[in-house]
């Protein structure tokens, strides 16, 4: 294997959405093969014939082309080391363990469920660990297996596991980690069933696959002495490993949706844009400088290096993540996110289809004085909807506390009148009254401006008031002030 011809993989099994762990490991080796101008290459690991499944395996691809990553080599795309599913593979599998049976660094293994079990339980018993290592059968004469099998009794291929020495992993994060080989089993590598372990299957194809680099969560860590010991067997050279640490929520438990996201869908659904999550994933635990945040994938892959990596767990800011987001929601057009903005708008019922088609230009107004106020596009139908439809339904705890002050009472008819009076609706006339009549009433402005807003939109924060009211209109504003000029009287004294 040629090391200086860098190839890397993300081998993801379809049993579920893509988690914001796997994505992080993708993105690494992504970054690391764009760095390196290497091939990165995506595998299907579905040999969990039970669990797998084709929703999976698309919703994998989907969210994986979502935040931006493509694939040199795999489904769809091809390549010269395909097929790119694991069960397209079998036969591959069935060569290389026949190669290892007639090396003798493998052994057939007829040991039933019930001899399994009494060995297991008989190991508790003497308080030492169930550590398996064949029996009889891993010194069985071939003649005397070949008969058992062609009687059709069933048997499982095992790898004959050094008894000596130690297996180390150099790993490119953490340094060298050494296993005792007595304390590895003879793991299986073909099942009863004639379908391989996922240990026997990694390897495999990393090295069919002239795999340089495997780059992936620390939870194959301890996989990874049993995947070298085939290697050795098969007489194909190491690749280099990466085990990269996983990512924790604020409370140091493995993220979860219980921490509000989890997947990729969901951050999609949760309105994080994909640039944004690239981003954000690919700083997390890698090692960048405190003072870089923003980059676009090809900086980030210039900068990246394996070796910074932390070898320890990182933790989610959600935080982190919503200010990274702004900074992108910051860098959209308005006229891009009025056309994110339309279908959210329809969805929550704040506006028809017919009302945006018939002025588009207003929703980019819209969006360009919320631009810098949102932090996630799920924000945007509670942000914008206030500027359609008609009367607005008023909380009546906050009406009373914006509306039922002395000053308020006495001054918001004749503050209603004066508007009502503009010929000319526009930032600086509404302005100009507002402030006029609070500085004739001997009060600052926000006496009046803070009521205002709430009678207008239904809310105690807005964009800059006067600039609301423009695009809110003359109509629509006046309506909601009549509105709340009637519910006031009502109000207790």
């Amino acid at each position: 294997m040629d090391k200086s011809r860098i190839r890397v993989r993300y081998a993801p099994s379809p049993t579920g959405s893509l988690h914001v762990g796997g994505v992080r490991t993708a993105l690494f080796n992504w970054l690391f093969a764009r760095k390196n101008n290497g091939t990165f290459v995506l595998r299907i690991e579905d040999t969990d014939l039970e669990r797998s499944n084709e929703e999976s395996v698309e919703q994998l691809k989907r969210s994986l082309r979502w935040i931006g990553l493509e694939w040199d080599e795999g489904p769809e795309v091809d390549g010269p080391h395909g097929p790119y599913r694991q069960t397209e593979r079998f036969d591959l599998y069935r060569e290389a363990a026949r190669k290892l049976l007639d090396s003798g660094a493998a052994y057939y293994d007829f040991a039933t469920a019930e001899e399994l079990a009494e060995f297991r339980e008989r190991a508790r018993a003497e308080k030492r660990q169930p550590i398996y290592t064949g029996g009889e059968y891993r010194e069985m004469d071939p003649d005397e297996a070949r008969k058992r099998i062609e009687a059709g009794e069933p048997f499982t291929v095992r790898f004959k596991t050094p008894r000596e020495g130690q297996t180390v992993v150099e790993d490119m994060i953490r340094g060298p980690v050494t296993f005792e080989n007595a304390n590895l089993e003879d793991f299986v590598l073909m099942k009863s069933t004639d379908t391989p372990t996922y240990n026997f299957a990694a390897a495999v194809d990393d090295a069919w696959m002239e795999i340089s680099h495997v780059i992936r969560g620390d939870d194959h860590l301890s996989n990874t002495p049993r995947q070298i010991l085939i290697y050795e067997a098969l007489g194909r050279e190491l690749p280099a490993f990466a085990h990269v640490p996983q990512v924790l929520g604020p409370d140091k438990k493995k993220l979860s949706k219980r921490h509000g996201a989890a997947s990729v869908e969901d951050f999609a659904a949760q309105g994080y844009l994909p640039e944004a999550l690239f981003n954000y994933l690919a700083l997390l635990g890698a090692g960048y400088a405190a003072d870089e945040e923003i980059f676009a994938p090809n900086e980030l892959a210039e900068r990246f290096r394996i070796d910074r990596v932390s070898g320890n767990p990182a933790v989610f800011d959600e935080k982190k993540l919503n200010a990274v987001n702004a900074v992108y929601l910051r860098r959209k057009s308005p006229e891009e996110l009025a056309l994110v903005a339309a279908p959210m708008l329809v969805e929550s019922g704040a506006a028809t289809t017919e009302e945006l088609q018939r002025d588009m230009p207003r929703l980019t107004e819209i969006m360009a004085l919320l631009r810098d106020r949102l932090s996630r596009t799920i924000e945007i139908p509670g942000f914008a909807g206030y500027f359609y439809g008609g009367e607005i339904e008023y909380d009546p705890l906050e009406f009373e506390k914006q509306l039922g002050k002395e000053f308020v009472r006495e001054n918001f008819p004749e503050l209603l009148e004066r508007l009502k009076a503009l010929s000319e609706w526009t930032e600086e006339t509404l302005e100009e009254t507002v402030r006029g009549l609070a500085a004739e009433k001997e009060k600052g402005a926000r006496h009046l401006i803070h009521p205002l807003r709430f009678a207008a939109t239904g809310r105690t924060v807005s964009a800059g008031l006067f600039e609301t009211l423009a695009l809110l209109g003359r109509k629509r504003t006046l309506m909601r002030l009549e509105k709340a000029a009637k519910e006031m009287k009502r109000l207790p004294v």
